[in-house]
């Protein structure tokens, strides 16, 4: 991207040459009484219009947005003598697109946008007390600044779409070497005692299956909803496992209240046949990734940030448009240095592995386990509550807490953890979930460490989300 951009910092360069100093500040001074104004039309116009609103929030557009907004047409123009003035300038505009990218705000959104602010900047000029000619000159100069502005925003937003899909498709080839095959079996075993659960109940309650978890809700359904996609995109098997998915949901569903022992015996029949199907699909599928290489933290054998970026756009689109709040769980290990000091670096990786094993063995299957450098980890989960992610932080720190790390010559190590946790809020940028998660870790270090905090977020905002899917 270095060389695209080069061409719109020498456009800009251009624009602030010193003889149109006089006509930006001019532009300036114009345009500034109106830009609050501006700001606002233009989200109220987005809000009106349906495939922008999904993106946004009344909420967000009056407490944020709008303000940030007008910062940006006041900021169009300022004159720009300095090369780092224009540097400075030209990173502001590649930060909105890496936004824009990061929400998957759609490009013809932000062209649209553009038009409209574009209009408005040139209403408020013709009827500004300019002369025809002073007018003209103003008109070209701005029409170079927005176009020039948008060209680079966008520059970005392509770029970081590629470096997404490259993310997505690295995602693939990771999961399928070190993690599809052993979440297989897992997958297979639970689906075998969910089965062995309903013929049980069926066998002692006829058709009374009221306390068994959906399929949907199960190990396997959250790991079809959650993972299947990134693990499996392009292959024959995830559509046969959405498939078998939905099969199995049917028959359940058909089985709930039968009185017919006949019919139940058939439904019962016809639904271990669907896990069987599934159970078999699964183990070849395990066979085949069994090989394959990839890229997991080398410690740890846990996600590495690489593929951050690609599970969490994914949980946010679940989260805004399916009512699948997810949470996050920032966990830090406490006084680590000083473990690596006392002890040596290679007890301190001994430790790294042992709480890289707990975590994974206290989340579901269609949880992730990220690994972010050093002594801290995420936890991503998937389709949670609100008491669901502070009961599944603390009983990580207990486990923590009660486990006799095994370091060399047989001795063992006390070890605690500090915990944060957050769910998604509704915002389409799942950085602001991360920060308000680890902005509760700060404060659980701050208040004395081997605890959880929950981020300071209304539980409002999270019902809310939910009742909006119903």
């Amino acid at each position: 991207m270095k060389e695209e951009i080069s061409v719109y910092r020498q456009i800009l360069n251009d624009i602030n040459r010193p003889e149109n100093e006089d006509t930006i500040v001019l532009i300036g001074q114009l345009i500034a009484p109106h830009s609050n104004n501006i700001a606002k039309h233009f989200y109220r116009t987005l809000l009106g219009n349906n495939h922008a609103s999904s993106f946004l929030n009344h909420d967000a557009v009056k407490y944020r947005l709008t303000g940030s907004m007008t910062r940006w047409v006041d900021g169009l123009f300022s004159y720009r003598p300095m090369e780092s003035d224009i540097d400075d300038y030209i990173n502001a505009q590649l930060k909105v697109g890496h936004i824009h990218a990061r929400i998957e705000l759609p490009v013809c959104l932000v062209n649209y946008g553009m038009i409209l602010i574009k209009n408005k900047l040139m209403s408020h000029l013709i009827d500004s007390p300019l002369d025809r000619k002073q007018l003209a000159n103003v008109m070209v100069i701005v029409n170079n600044l927005v176009d020039c502005s948008l060209a680079i925003i966008n520059e970005s937003y392509k770029d970081d779409l590629v470096d997404n899909e490259n993310q997505n498709q690295a995602f693939r080839l990771h999961a399928s070497a070190h993690n599809l095959a052993f979440e297989c079996e897992r997958l297979r075993t639970s689906l075998s005692e969910w089965m062995r659960e309903i013929m049980i109940l069926v066998q002692d309650q006829g058709a009374n299956i009221t306390n068994v978890p959906t399929i949907r809700h199960s190990s396997f359904g959250l790991w079809i909803v959650h993972k299947a996609n990134l693990y499996l995109h392009g292959r024959s098997e995830l559509g046969i496992l959405n498939q078998l998915l939905d099969d199995i949901d049917e028959a359940l569903q058909e089985l709930e209240g039968e009185e017919n022992e006949a019919v139940v015996e058939s439904i019962v029949k016809s639904l271990n046949n669907l896990i069987t199907n599934t159970i078999w699909l699964l183990g070849n599928l395990a066979k085949e990734m069994i090989e394959e290489n990839s890229g997991k933290d080398t410690l740890t054998h846990l996600l590495n940030r690489h593929y951050l970026d690609t599970v969490l756009r994914q949980e946010t689109d679940f989260s805004l448009h399916k009512g699948m709040v997810y949470g996050l769980i920032y966990v830090d290990i406490d006084h680590f240095k000083q473990i690596n000091d006392d002890y040596g670096h290679d007890n301190g990786d001994r430790v790294l592995v042992q709480i890289a094993e707990i975590l994974t063995n206290n989340i579901r299957t269609g949880d992730f386990v990220f690994r972010l450098g050093g002594e801290e980890f995420l936890v991503v989960l998937g389709d949670i509550d609100e008491v669901i992610i502070g009961r599944v932080a603390e009983k990580i720190r207990a486990s923590v807490a009660g486990f006799a790390f095994k370091i060399d010559k047989n001795r063992k190590l006390n070890v605690t953890i500090s915990l944060g946790t957050a769910f998604h809020d509704g915002h389409p940028d799942y950085t602001r979930t991360m920060k308000q998660a680890d902005d509760a870790l700060y404060k659980a270090k701050a208040n004395g460490r081997n605890q959880v905090v929950n981020a300071d977020q209304p539980i409002e905002t999270y019902r809310g989300i939910k009742e909006k899917m119903k």
